[in-house]
């Protein structure tokens, strides 16, 4: 019961690491507040979770200021106040090259990444600072450190920009009593990796085999939401980044294929690919 009592927010959490990391919150002993733009869906992640008592759901768009803020409102409203705050939602449009990808898609992915994360993150601390207590997470992924992110360089570029606005955040609230978070959790076996959308033929080269390497490396989002409760449970820093993937996890990743193989427990992830051909600009 690390996290008992607690009041947790989770945007973007009716799957993927936000709705296993909601599952790994009430199993702490937390309430916790689910959000989604699929109402369908809030109610089917509320019914599986089956704890009325300690959750709530509702309907927010990242993208817009007011609901974001609003859905701060709506859960004093109804638990009187909110102790965590994660920004969770985001995600990757499709793996392409850089010169292949509709501009569109950065600018809509943009949205919700960053922005999503910054309305997220004013309306948290306007309820954190008053109480000078609370903390923030906000998700990292591939492309938060630096690193090449192709074939999904767009998406990486979101998640760059929100390393630095998490750092700048870090400084900026230093001694105020919040709590800060970057939590980085690798490669996952969610939607957004098993039925990527490929643009262009590059990428589609690039993505070949990547099946084996969804196997290789990734692991199903329940690992890293527990990690993340049991950070949250005992962060006392005021600042701490945390990533998933360590130098030896190719090593281990190794290891526990060859032991599959061995015992015949493999279990490949199942992907489906939508190849789409290159974007190219073409005047009205």
């Amino acid at each position: 019961m690390m996290l008992k009592n607690r009041i947790i927010v989770i945007t973007g959490s009716t799957r993927g690491l936000g709705f296993a990391t909601a599952k790994a919150c009430l199993a702490a002993g937390a309430t916790v507040v689910l959000t989604g733009r699929n109402p369908q869906a809030v109610e089917q992640a509320l019914t599986e979770l089956h704890s009325p008592d300690r959750t709530a759901g509702f309907l927010v768009d990242v993208r817009d200021e007011a609901q974001v803020h609003r859905l701060a409102h709506q859960t004093i409203e109804r638990f009187g106040r909110f102790d965590i705050w994660i920004n969770n939602a985001g995600y990757s449009s499709a793996a392409g090259m850089i010169l292949d990808m509709n501009p569109r898609e950065a600018l809509d992915m943009f949205l919700a990444n960053d922005l999503g994360a910054l309305y997220g993150t004013q309306a948290a601390m306007s309820h954190f600072l008053p109480r000078q207590t609370g903390t923030l997470v906000n998700i990292y992924g591939n492309g938060s450190f630096l690193r090449p992110a192709t074939p999904v360089a767009l998406y990486g570029a979101t998640k760059a920009w929100l390393t630095s606005f998490t750092r700048s955040l870090a400084r900026e609230t230093a001694g105020s009593g919040i709590r800060i978070v970057g939590f980085s959790p690798g490669m996952m076996t969610t939607e957004m990796l098993t039925r990527p959308r490929v643009v262009g033929q590059k990428a589609h080269e690039q993505m070949e085999n990547f099946g084996f390497v969804l196997r290789f490396l990734s692991q199903p989002p329940e690992i890293p939401a527990r990690k993340l409760v049991q950070l949250l449970a005992s962060q006392q820093a005021g600042f701490v980044e945390y990533q998933m993937f360590k130098p030896w996890t190719p090593l281990l990743g190794l290891i526990r294929l060859g032991w599959e193989n061995l015992t015949k427990t493999a279990r490949t992830p199942t992907l489906v690919m939508q190849d789409e051909p290159a974007y190219r600009f073409e005047p009205k």
